[in-house]
């Protein structure tokens, strides 16, 4: 059994690598540098112990294992992602019409604050 939960990031980048074969193409789609794509995924594969993709300079091609991995890694971000919504719920946004030459310079700083505050993280408050 494995002690520690994996890294959704890294399991993420692999099922980018996996689909999009390439290093380069899955840290576009994850907006980030190959580097840090191949760092994710070199991770994952020294905690889950095996080697999930086999690459060359010129072909990137799933292992095994790794062929094996990655219907359960997209069953696990399904499952994270769901969970993730159950409690999400509808953003509410809250409009205040007031003249900036009332509320003077401060206005911008003091919705930032309010933004920042846990009881208004679900309203998205905007200057």
């Amino acid at each position: 059994m494995i002690d520690r939960p994996l890294d959704l990031d890294a399991v993420q980048a692999f099922i980018h690598i996996a689909e999009l074969g390439s290093f380069t193409h899955a840290a576009d789609a994850m907006r980030t540098t190959q580097a840090a794509v191949s760092l994710k995924l070199k991770r994952l594969e020294e905690r889950l112990g095996c080697r999930l993709v086999e690459r060359t300079p010129r072909y990137v091609q799933l292992s095994a294992q790794g062929a094996a991995f990655l219907e359960h890694a997209r069953e696990l971000l399904a499952v994270h992602d769901r969970a993730l919504a159950a409690f999400a719920g509808a953003r509410q946004r809250l409009t205040i019409g007031i003249s900036d030459h009332v509320a003077g310079p401060e206005l911008p700083a003091l919705i930032a604050r309010m933004n920042a505050q846990d009881v208004f993280r679900r309203a998205s408050l905007t200057p």
